[in-house]
C-alpha cells in the first residue's frame, strides 16, 4: 500500500513536482495560482515544513523545484532547503523572505548551492513566474549534463 504522502505520478498533470513552502497560506495559494499556468509540473503548497520535508522524502525522486520562506516554525527556510538538498543534490532551491539576511550561513549556502535563488518578498507574480522558469531549465540542464557524465 501506497504511503498518504506518496503521489502517483502517472495520475498527475505534470510529471515534475514544485513545492512552496510558507507558513503564510494565503502565500501558497497566490504562488499556487499563479504557477498552475506552467504546464508539466504539479504544485504541492504546504504551511509546515516538516510535512513539506516528509512528502519531499517519499517523493523525492519526482521533484524538480523546492519553493520556501526563511522564517518559519519548526524549521527555518535554510535549514530545510539544506535537508533537501541532502536527500537529491538536483532539486532546485528558491529561498524567500520579507527580511534582510546578511549572515555568514546564508552565503555559505548560495556558495554552496543548496540556495538556488533568492527572492526577497514582496513578491510580484512575474519575477516569480521568471525566476520558476529559470531554475525549471537549470534543473533539466544539469540533469542533462549529469547523464552525460
Amino acid at each position: 500500500m501506497l504511503s498518504p504522502l506518496r503521489v502517483d505520478i502517472n495520475n498527475t498533470v505534470g510529471n515534475r513536482i514544485v513545492s512552496i513552502v510558507d507558513d503564510d497560506p494565503d502565500i501558497t495559494l497566490l504562488f499556487h495560482d499563479a504557477l498552475k499556468r506552467i504546464s508539466g509540473i504539479t504544485i504541492f503548497t504546504f504551511t509546515d515544513p516538516i510535512l513539506a520535508l516528509e512528502h519531499f522524502q517519499v517523493n523525492e525522486y519526482a521533484y524538480v523545484l523546492v519553493i520556501s520562506d526563511y522564517k518559519m516554525p519548526g524549521l527555518n527556510g535554510m535549514e530545510f532547503l539544506k535537508k533537501i538538498k541532502e536527500l537529491n543534490r538536483f532539486v532546485r532551491t528558491i529561498l524567500m523572505t520579507a527580511f534582510q539576511i546578511e549572515d555568514k550561513v546564508f552565503r555559505e549556502h548560495l556558495k554552496e548551492k543548496i540556495i538556488n535563488a533568492f527572492l526577497q518578498k514582496p513578491i510580484g507574480i512575474h519575477d516569480l513566474l521568471k525566476e520558476v522558469d529559470t531554475q525549471l531549465h537549470s534543473y533539466e540542464m544539469q540533469k542533462r549534463f549529469a547523464s552525460n557524465e
